[in-house]
């Protein structure tokens, strides 16, 4: 049975008022279109007459893929050809229409698709983008990660780089897609307006990096790989967080020789002697199982984590209790499957239907007499506004939206408050703020937001909070503020914003919240209309709702570093806290699709996220490895992929420089005998000894053969490709001086987004937030300042810290 629309007062879903038109193969369009489909969105899938190559993507059962069927649930099947009369005939209805259409044929069908559809957004998804010298690059997963900045500092630095297995670089690439759909449609629906979006799969990983280029930027370094920081266990492995102090982990060590050095747990110490730490910490756990040690140091709040393996993940006792796995159909079975990122308590994510056979819903979805989803198309059909919110036609600072122009973003005219830390959290914001929103950043003054790490010339200065890059790139484009919320006029003042607001974002552990009365359902008393994110390492529920978790830490737990190294008798981190941003992209698509669907009920609602749950989905394929076959993923290096005939990444001239190749057929092999001399390793080594990694991609490229340099940072700001794009943008900040800061993952045609602002000083923002959002006097703000309550200088217990 096909899914039907509830009306125009009650949603049954966030989206199911949207027409999605999905004209993309591989993984980067259809996870865009599974978002969207998940929330709800009506998602057409084309096919050519052979399908989705996807189709035949492992694990199989019985002859279906199960990880396409994960990919398309949700959708309707439609075979036609991007050029065909049916795929025009549907255009009209359609609000977004993804495709990976490369060259003149995208250009040709991006035309068309704006002429038919003119209140659209039209969104181009492709490896390198659709200009620059790199636009026709061939690719597969493994040599786009070459490209992502990723791949060179994961491993042992004696060794290879690793290269994360899977569709890592499609899976950024369709969540960022996600993100440009959703603020497209946002604007489309404010103004009648649609346009389009072009995305690169390259651009998207580069944003999801926190310190890959600040790092160069600002102090000059290479980030390298620096090998495996996880202890061995009598059973496994466990990891320990490593900037962040814990005098309790003496105790629990039973070392109060180390616990008696008291300048030890001061943070710039901690780091520099924590290999001290993690040998003491390595000789402890080696009589203790992973799961011991994880719960004796998380009952003392130590962020320490086990390496899972996809069986302990399917096993997992948190998981289940929140009951978020999912399920999918194929060939006859259902499996166990990934379940949604986020939890949309008022129109949560369902599966509603399997994924369509090829062409399934041709005949239905082409039919007159079709029902297509009817959206609203005048003010009239919107909600009501509820009593005690801003009217429409309000100023600026007291009204909660208005139409974009084309210099502000699609997002202009909304407001987001934030209160986070650290990295998933301030990414969300800053999307927010990129595209056009209001963002006020509320901080406490004896605990900034992560003002630290990344200093130019690594030199930590009186004000060094004011030049961390690490903090700079996240929090460009919002207005700072600081707020003692544990006071009873700082909540009072923080509902004052809340009232005059979209949307709430917060990160903090998942108590927070609550023990400062300033939980979801005080948030709509004071705003029925109030979006609220909130994102936490476990989740806000469950038998480790309180453990303490960052990005590093869920690698581990979410199976992420059962899959990277050599072999199996080591395993490795990213070299990046990896689940941060995709839990921040995650929770920006959440956060939109919640806002679209309080344009026709007028309520808001709380989305709750774990960075556990959020990462999975891009580990989908190799979860249902183990769901299906039973047999549990192990790293493999470089050689993984389907059906590949060669596969690795190579030494060139140069010190420490890599080259990735991937082989996809015998031509692919006739090609490389025809350069190297022979199809093998050992020829294409002798080969490559004279040619440094940047030349020898263009060569084989240039071949025929897929491949690409292992991009070291200082080589991603200096690539003519990025900068041709104008990926890189110079920020001036008024105490930390010019930087280049990697720019968008999307570029909207019609209402780009842009840097209007640097990141904020400590309070920089105070007196005209308090002031003219929260409508306080001058002497209403003196008095904050009086109290403690706000300030405008951090203050430090111990210097620089998390």
């Amino acid at each position: 049975m096909l899914p039907m629309s509830s009306g125009p007062d009650v949603p049954l879903s966030a989206l199911d008022d949207v027409v999605v038109l999905e004209f993309a193969t591989g993984v980067a369009g259809p996870y865009c279109g599974k978002l969207l489909a998940d929330l709800g969105a009506r998602v057409i899938k084309f096919e050519p007459r052979a399908g989705d190559p996807l189709r035949a993507a492992p694990p199989v059962f019985n002859g279906e893929s199960v990880f396409f069927n994960y990919l398309n649930a949700n959708k309707l099947g439609v075979q036609a050809e991007p050029g065909s009369p049916e795929f025009g005939r549907l255009l009209h209805h359609a609000d977004i229409v993804i495709h990976s259409l490369r060259g003149a044929e995208a250009d040709e069908f991006e035309a068309r698709a704006v002429a038919l559809a003119p209140r659209a957004v039209i969104l181009s998804v492709s490896p390198y983008g659709r200009s620059g010298e790199k636009a026709g690059w061939l690719a597969t997963p493994f040599t786009e990660w070459a490209t992502s900045g990723f791949f060179y500092f994961a491993g042992d630095p004696a060794r290879e780089p690793l290269s994360l297995p899977g569709f890592q670089a499609e899976f950024h690439a369709g969540l960022h897609a996600g993100v440009a759909a959703l603020a497209g449609l946002w604007h489309a629906r404010e103004t009648g307006e649609g346009q389009r979006v072009e995305l690169s799969h390259q651009e998207a990983c580069l944003n999801d990096h926190a310190w890959l280029t600040t790092m160069w930027t600002h102090a000059g370094h290479v980030q390298k790989r620096t090998g495996s920081l996880y202890a061995r266990c009598s059973d496994g492995w466990v990891y320990m967080f490593n900037l962040a102090a814990y005098p309790d982990l003496f105790v629990l060590m039973e070392r109060f020789d180390l616990l008696e050095d008291e300048s030890f747990f001061m943070p710039r110490n901690w780091a520099a002697r924590f290999m001290e730490v993690f040998g003491a910490f390595g000789d402890w756990c080696a009589t203790r199982t992973k799961q011991e040690v994880y719960h004796a140091c998380q009952e003392l709040r130590i962020a320490v984590s086990p390496v899972n393996t996809m069986a302990d993940v399917a096993a997992s006792e948190q998981l289940a209790a929140r009951d978020w796995f999912g399920t999918v159909d194929a060939g006859g079975r259902t499996f166990v499957a990934p379940g949604f990122p986020y939890r949309l308590t008022a129109t949560p994510c369902a599966t509603r239907h399997p994924a369509p056979k090829l062409g399934e819903h041709t005949a239905i979805v082409l039919s007159p007499t079709y029902p297509w989803p009817t959206a609203p198309t005048s003010e009239s059909q919107l909600a009501p506004r509820i009593s005690g919110l801003p009217p429409r036609s309000a100023p600026l600072e007291t009204r909660n939206s208005h139409p974009a122009t084309r210099n502000q973003g699609p997002l202009a005219g909304l407001r987001l408050i934030e209160m986070t830390a650290n990295w998933a959290g301030p990414i969300a914001g800053r999307h927010f703020g990129d595209l056009g929103a209001d963002v006020i950043k509320v901080e406490l003054q004896t605990k900034p937001a992560t003002r630290a790490l990344i200093y130019p010339v690594d030199d930590v200065w009186p004000d060094f909070f004011h030049r961390s890059g690490y903090f700079n790139k996240l929090n460009r484009n919002k207005r700072g503020i600081a707020l003692d919320l544990a006071k009873p006029r700082g909540r009072e003042v923080f509902l004052e914003l809340v009232r005059n607001a979209d949307a709430v974002l917060e990160n903090n552990a998942a108590r927070v919240m609550a023990n400062l009365g300033l939980d979801y359902p005080v948030l709509a008393e004071a705003n029925p209309g109030i979006v609220m994110c909130s994102m936490s390492g476990y989740g806000s529920s469950g038998p480790e709702r309180n453990y303490s978790a960052y990005g590093s830490n869920i690698e581990t737990a979410s199976g992420l570093a059962s899959l990277l190294g050599y072999d199996d008798t080591r395993f490795f981190g990213t070299g990046s806290f990896y689940a941060d941003p995709v839990t921040g992209n995650h929770g920006t698509v959440a956060m939109l699709a919640a806002l679209h669907a309080r344009r026709r009920t007028g309520r808001g609602q709380w989305i709750e996220m774990a960075l556990l749950e959020a990462v999975e989905p891009f580990l989908s394929q190799h979860f249902l490895q183990y769901t299906v076959t039973g047999e549990v993923p192990v790293p493999a290096g470089s050689q993984w992929g389907h059906g590949w005939v060669l596969q690795g990444v190579y030494p060139t001239a140069g010190s420490d420089c890599w080259l990735a190749v991937t082989c996809r057929d015998e031509a692919d092999l006739d090609r490389l005998a025809a350069i190297a001399g022979e199809p093998t390793d050992g020829a294409l080594c002798e080969w490559l000894k004279t040619r440094n990694h940047l030349s020898a991609a263009g060569e084989l490229q240039r071949a025929g053969i897929p491949a690409a340099p292992v991009m070291m940072n200082w080589e991603l700001f200096t690539d003519n490709h990025l900068n041709d794009r104008g990926y890189f943008v110079p920020v001036r900040h008024r105490v930390a001086g010019t930087h280049h800061f990697p720019g968008h993952a999307w570029r909207f045609d019609k209402t780009p987004a842009s840097i209007r602002m640097a990141a904020p000083t400590f309070g920089e923002h105070n007196a005209t937030v308090f002031s003219t959002v929260a409508g306080l006097s001058e002497a209403e703000v003196a008095a904050l300042y009086e109290q403690g309550i706000t300030g405008d200088h951090p203050i430090y217990a111990a210097g620089p810290a998390l």
